[in-house]
C-alpha cells in the first residue's frame, strides 16, 4: 500500500470517476486504474464499484481513513514550511451559505496577503453536512451553526447572528418593526424540512408559544429559501445576513423577539493536530470577528475573544 494507491481511490471518490480524477491528479487514467486495482489486491476488497463508479461500504471505510491520512501528511509540509519560515499548504474550509456570501471576501484577500502561499479551497453546505465533512476529512475548518451533539469537534465561537421574518412589504405584517412567535399562527412561510437543526429549533420554540409553524414549502437550504422568499413566494424567517440590503426595495426585515440568536463559529476535530496553514486560517477568522476594523452585516455581533 502507497500514498499514490491512497491518493487515486480517494480522487476516484471525490470527482465521481477515473477520467476525472485523472485529470485532477495530473496523470492518464490507466494509472489511476492501476493503483486502484492494486490497492484492491493488497487489502481483498473492491473498493469502488466499476459499473456505477460508487464506493462500496469498504471502500468507504478506507476513504475515509486515507482522507485523514493524506491530510496529515499535508500537514507535515505545512509545519515544516512554517518552521522555514515561509508558510506553505492548503486549507479545505466549509462554510454555511448565509455566511459565505459576506466571509468570503473578508478572509480570502487577507489569507492572501499574510500568508501567499496558503492555498484556499472553499466549499458550501449545511451545518450538519460540513460536520460529517469534518469527521472524514474532507474539510479541515468548517464554520457553522453551534454543533449539536457533536463531541468529536471543537467549536469556537465567533459572532451571535439574529433571525428574522423577511415578508413582501404588502404582507399584513409588514407594518411591524418587531414580532412575537406567536404572531406567526397562520402565516404560511417558507421553511426548511422537518428534522433539520435550523427547523427543529424553530418548531421547539414556536411550541412553547402555542403556535404550530405552518409551511407553504419545505426547502432544504436558507440560500434557496432566502431566494425563493427575495422573489416573492412568501415569507420566511432568515438569519439576517442571508438578505442583501440592495435587494431589500419591496421587502421588509422584521426582528423576531422570541427567536434567540444563532451562534456562528468555526469547528475542527477535537483530537486532531491542526497543520500550521490550518492554524493560521482560524486565527485570520478570529482576526476578522474580534478587529474594530471590520464592519459586520446587519444582525451580526462579533464576540471578542476571551
Amino acid at each position: 500500500m502507497d500514498i499514490r494507491q491512497l491518493r487515486s481511490m480517494v480522487a476516484v471518490m471525490d470527482y465521481g470517476g477515473f477520467s476525472a480524477a485523472a485529470a485532477a491528479l495530473g496523470t492518464v487514467q490507466s494509472n489511476v486504474s492501476t493503483h486502484l486495482s492494486k490497492l484492491e489486491a493488497e487489502v481483498g476488497f473492491i473498493l469502488i464499484d466499476r459499473r456505477t463508479g460508487i464506493p462500496t461500504e469498504e471502500g468507504a471505510l478506507v476513504a475515509n481513513r486515507a482522507r485523514r491520512l493524506l491530510a496529515e501528511l499535508e500537514a507535515i509540509k505545512s509545519d515544516l514550511s512554517a518552521m522555514a519560515g515561509d508558510l506553505h499548504g492548503r486549507v479545505r474550509i466549509g462554510m454555511i451559505g448565509t455566511t459565505a456570501r459576506w466571509m468570503i471576501p473578508l478572509l480570502v484577500p487577507r489569507t492572501q496577503i499574510a500568508h501567499p502561499n496558503v492555498k484556499l479551497e472553499i466549499s458550501e453546505g449545511t451545518s450538519s453536512s460540513l460536520q460529517n465533512r469534518l469527521n472524514v476529512g474532507r474539510v479541515d475548518l468548517a464554520l457553522i451553526n453551534r454543533p449539536i451533539g457533536a463531541s468529536e469537534l471543537e467549536f469556537h465561537p465567533l459572532f451571535d447572528e439574529s433571525l428574522v421574518l423577511l415578508v413582501d412589504k404588502s404582507h399584513r405584517l409588514a407594518n411591524a418593526d418587531e414580532i412575537s412567535v406567536s404572531d406567526l399562527a397562520n402565516v404560511k412561510l417558507i421553511t426548511p424540512p422537518k428534522g433539520t437543526g435550523f427547523r427543529d429549533e424553530l418548531d421547539a420554540v414556536a411550541a412553547t408559544h402555542g403556535v404550530k409553524i405552518e409551511s407553504k414549502a419545505e426547502v432544504d437550504g436558507l440560500r434557496l429559501i432566502a431566494a425563493l422568499a427575495m422573489d416573492g413566494f412568501g415569507p420566511a424567517i432568515l438569519p439576517s445576513s442571508s438578505i442583501p440590503e440592495h435587494q431589500m426595495d419591496h421587502l421588509k426585515s422584521i426582528s423576531i423577539k422570541d427567536l434567540a440568536p444563532r451562534r456562528i463559529g468555526f469547528a475542527r476535530l477535537a483530537k486532531s493536530l491542526d497543520s500550521a496553514a490550518s492554524r493560521a486560517v482560524a486565527e485570520i477568522l478570529v482576526q476578522i470577528a474580534s478587529e474594530n476594523a471590520t464592519t459586520p452585516p446587519s444582525g451580526i455581533t462579533f464576540l471578542q475573544p476571551n
